[in-house]
């Protein structure tokens, strides 16, 4: 049996303001800022490439 007033069970539970038609705005978050701090896979990565450029000097300037 539907409800005296016309609205369903669900639309009561929405606490949603009334559409004024076009588009509805919405609210900005801000973005996420990062720490000062490396991750390990920086580190990890930053010190191969270290090793890899130290290893080709040696070659290089060694014979």
């Amino acid at each position: 049996m539907p409800d005296p007033q016309g609205k369903t069970a669900v639309a009561e539970d929405r606490k949603e303001p009334p559409f004024d038609g076009g588009s509805q705005p919405v609210p900005h978050q801000k973005e996420p800022v990062p720490g000062p701090g490396r991750s390990a896979a920086q580190v990890v990565t930053l010190v191969l490439c270290l090793l890899v450029v130290a290893a080709i000097a040696v070659y290089i300037f060694g014979r």
